[in-house]
């Protein structure tokens, strides 16, 4: 059973004060520890024979578990909030923070808590979605021990740190953003979330893979934003189907009612559409209702439509319509549902995708750490991951680091949207 991620409600008392913690303690450790015992106090030595010292073998030496630092850099942004008078909205762009925070060090707590062979100690910093706040930190004896740096969240941060995070030589973990690497060049990055790019390559594979159409239409709606998904669309074309022939058109100067000379009469076609707009989906979709009683259509349409609210499944169903999709969460099965029932017996309220996607990333460079140490790096692209929120199978490039290139095809079936690869 698939199910399209929702931001679920939050109690708003838990959430002030936790912001309030956190703005009075922003460091914390996840430390895998066992206490320490006193042995008992010897007798005093009746004998006057000297004691025979035994040197230990190297393996009879007791060594002390090795500590991994990771250090969050997330934007908190603390000083903008008035704890006496805080409410939600006050809140906003804190909550991404909180929620991803509590999520990963749930994460960590889990492996460490199974019998782990390291100590993870947790280091919590306000990066304030500042770039002088982010250089200021980058010189921060903390920041340098770390073994991972995970953030900063957005785009001009990341860019901002990665300059550091390729001086120091630190993984640095981008956890939400769908940029491209290419714009980072660190070689040190690891980049959670799919490109656009990605996505539309993932959807002209899927096309020619398991669609196998007579002819592929690309229709723009005109905006400027379209083009992000449609050039990279047509170079997965050109390099992944070939043989296949695409057209091209702006329905602007083409109009609706010309859609159907672009068409195959006799065979299959796939209408590709990289629109998010509401207005012009909610016309092109009418539009090719009717056609689809004369012509045989499938529809692939952009990532975004997975959170487009306005979007009539029942239409979407009839157009044979599919979207690509980076995560797919079951909140009632397995895994999920014990982390879910053990987030709400801590925090008292629901966990958003963020607090979901922080856990996945937790339990998966602290498992990484708990297996090789200080050379978890050496296992990213050797240890895949089947997570909760995210899939990991990670590809390194020597200029952009590693990027994730598990992603799905979803198709919009039964009011829902249901992976089909």
């Amino acid at each position: 059973m698939i199910l399209v991620l929702n931001r679920l409600q939050r109690l708003s008392g838990n959430k002030i004060i936790g912001i309030f913690l956190l703005g009075m303690f922003l460091s914390a450790c996840s430390p895998k520890t066992a206490p320490t015992k006193k042995g008992p106090t010897p007798a005093p030595d009746k004998q006057k024979e000297e004691p025979v010292i035994k040197e230990l073998e190297p393996s009879e030496k007791t060594k002390s578990p090795e500590e991994m630092i990771i250090s969050l850099i997330l934007p908190f942004d603390l000083g903008a909030v008035n704890y006496q008078n805080a409410n939600l909205s006050d809140m906003k762009k804190s909550e991404i923070a909180i929620d991803f925070y509590q999520g990963f060090k749930m994460g960590v707590d889990s492996v460490a808590h199974q019998n782990a062979k390291v100590n993870y100690k947790l280091q919590l910093f306000d990066s304030k979605d500042d770039p002088t706040q982010l250089a200021n930190l980058a010189a921060k004896g903390a920041i340098k021990a770390s073994n991972l740096i995970v953030g900063p969240v957005f785009p001009n941060g990341i860019k901002t740190f990665s300059i550091y995070s390729r001086n120091l030589k630190i993984p640095m973990v981008s956890p939400l953003a769908a940029s491209d690497p290419y714009l980072f060049q660190n070689p040190y990055l690891v980049s959670i979330n799919n490109s656009l790019d990605q996505h539309a390559f993932k959807a002209a594979s899927f096309i020619k893979q398991k669609l196998k159409p007579k002819k592929v239409v690309l229709i723009r709606s005109g905006q400027a934003d379209e083009y992000k998904y449609a050039v990279p669309f047509k170079k997965g074309m050109d390099s992944l189907a070939k043989g296949i022939p695409v057209s091209e058109i702006g329905i602007k100067a083409v109009g609706m009612a010309n859609v159907f000379k672009y068409l195959s009469p006799t065979g299959s076609n796939v209408v590709v559409l990289p629109a998010t707009d509401r207005l012009f989906l909610t016309d092109i979709f009418k539009e090719l209702i009717k056609l689809s009683e004369t012509y045989q259509i499938t529809l692939v349409g952009h990532p975004g439509w997975e959170r487009a609210s306005f979007l009539d499944y029942r239409i979407m169903e009839r157009l044979n319509a599919y979207t690509t999709s980076s995560y797919q969460v079951n909140y009632k099965y397995g895994r999920s549902a014990v982390f879910i029932k053990n987030y709400r017996s801590k925090f008292q309220l629901e966990p958003s995708e963020y607090a979901v996607k922080g856990f996945d990333i937790g339990y998966y460079f602290a498992s990484l750490m708990n297996e090789k140490g200080k050379e978890f790096m050496s296992l990213v692209e050797k240890e895949n991951y089947d997570g909760i929120h995210n899939d990991f199978a990670f590809v390194k490039d020597s200029k952009t680091g590693y990027y994730n290139s598990s992603l799905m095809v979803m198709k919009f079936e039964s009011g829902q949207l249901k992976k089909v690869n």
